[in-house]
């Protein structure tokens, strides 16, 4: 397992937390195209108003990002915008992934959100 991460400031709050997991289909194409626009939705993600954290890491040839946010609106602000808006449009030919978000009264941590997407994630 290997994860990476960016924490932004502290904060004690309650947060939007936001788990997905992606299994690229293979093929060196393929995989060149999605780490691209996972590198440039990860940047767009970090300079997001309402970020608070991002994560990003594989599992067993799922490749996961957990981000952290102020809010809800935050989020879904970032996801239709940008680099990630751009990635979604093809990202069913890329492969195929699952995603949960959820509220917390503190940012769960990778393990206690990764422990929660295999329980409750959805396919995208």
């Amino acid at each position: 397992m290997t994860i990476a991460g960016c924490d932004r400031r502290e904060y004690a709050m309650s947060v939007y937390v936001s788990v997905t997991g992606f299994r690229p289909h293979r093929g060196p194409l393929r995989l060149a195209r999605f780490w691209w626009r996972t590198m440039l939705a990860a940047r767009q993600a970090r300079a997001a108003p309402g970020n608070l954290r991002v994560v990003m890491g594989s599992v067993d040839g799922v490749y996961h990002t957990l981000t952290v946010w102020t809010d809800e609106a935050s989020m879904r602000a970032y996801v239709r915008s940008g680099a990630h808006r751009r990635a979604m449009i093809g990202f069913r030919d890329l492969g195929g992934g699952s995603t949960l978000g959820f509220e917390s009264d503190a940012d769960p941590g990778w393990d206690a959100a990764y422990a929660r997407w295999q329980r409750e994630a959805k396919e995208a």
